[in-house]
């Protein structure tokens, strides 16, 4: 089936987050012969698995492409966990096992309205269910990619924890970021100015002032964030962010005014950009998933 641009664009946000889960689990690439557990990523089309739970039978449905997940463990009994992430429905994970007298049972599953939330769930549902329940770890991983994904070469290299030193470092010393969304049915990307607050581990961002308006600002709810080294134009790594946009009020002034004292080349006192930005602008509060 041939794959059209939009198909691949509507998948990469959840290939870069199953990359990113890849880099941090340290899960290398290779040929699954030659290891004891294999990580598939593919794309599955039009998905229909009937389950039994006890006596019930459900059926999990994902119409048109999304992205697949197998993590396969055959000794000394097969176990395996399926996750399928679907930006526009319900993202599922089941985990199967063999019983000794050669029956499937199915061991767990969830659901969830996000494939963020359901990557960051599946590394831990196939770590317990498939991995610690066959005495093997993550560092007995290989992970295969399949050709027609948007598998973009070393981003998992570059995936990052909001802990990692070089990401805190960046943090404090830098003046700019990158925030990186999929917005009005295409990805963007752009520079920010932004105040970070290392007590509560919060990143604060203007948007609607003369210099600086992020597109659709207050619809965002999730994001990620590029990190870069100062003076440089190297990426130090990228993380994903939970977006909250502030509401007016005691909370709003207190950031606003400490945006304010921040940026630069703005005249008057902060007390009076601040004022200002209450008209015009959106804050926006990220916290960056760990």
């Amino acid at each position: 089936m041939a794959v059209t641009e939009r198909e691949t664009d509507r998948l990469a946000p959840i290939v870069r987050a199953v990359q990113r889960a890849v880099g941090r689990h340290n899960v290398a690439e290779g040929d699954p012969g030659s290891t004891a557990a294999t990580l598939r990523i593919t794309r599955a089309a039009d998905v229909k698995r009937v389950v039994q739970v006890y006596w019930t039978p459900f059926q999990v449905e994902i119409m048109g492409d999304c992205v697949a997940l197998f993590l396969e463990v055959g000794k000394p009994r097969p176990h395996w966990t399926e996750c399928y992430l679907s930006p526009d429905q319900t993202n599922w994970i089941l985990a199967f096992f063999e019983r000794e007298d050669g029956q499937i049972e199915l061991a767990y599953y969830e659901q969830h309205p996000t494939p963020e939330e359901t990557v960051e769930a599946f590394f831990g549902i196939a770590g317990w269910y498939s991995l610690t329940a066959t005495d093997t770890t993550w560092a007995d991983v290989r992970y295969v990619v399949a050709p027609d994904l948007p598998w973009e070469a070393g981003r998992e290299t570059v995936a990052m924890t909001s802990q990692d030193p070089a990401l805190q470092e960046a943090l404090k010393k830098s003046t700019i970021l990158w925030l990186r969304w999929k917005g009005g049915g295409r990805e963007q990307t752009m520079p920010v100015w932004y105040l970070y607050d290392p007590k509560a581990g919060k990143i604060y961002v203007v948007s609607g002032e003369r210099q600086q308006t992020i597109p659709g600002a207050r619809s965002l709810r999730d994001v990620d964030v590029i990190f870069r080294q100062k003076g440089k134009n190297v990426q130090v790594g990228d993380v994903p962010a939970r977006v909250r946009v502030i509401p007016p009020g005691e909370e709003w002034d207190e950031v606003a005014e400490r945006l304010a004292e921040k940026r630069l080349n703005i005249p008057g006192l902060p007390e009076d950009t601040a004022r200002r930005w209450r008209d015009e602008c959106d804050i926006l509060e990220l916290t960056l998933r760990t």
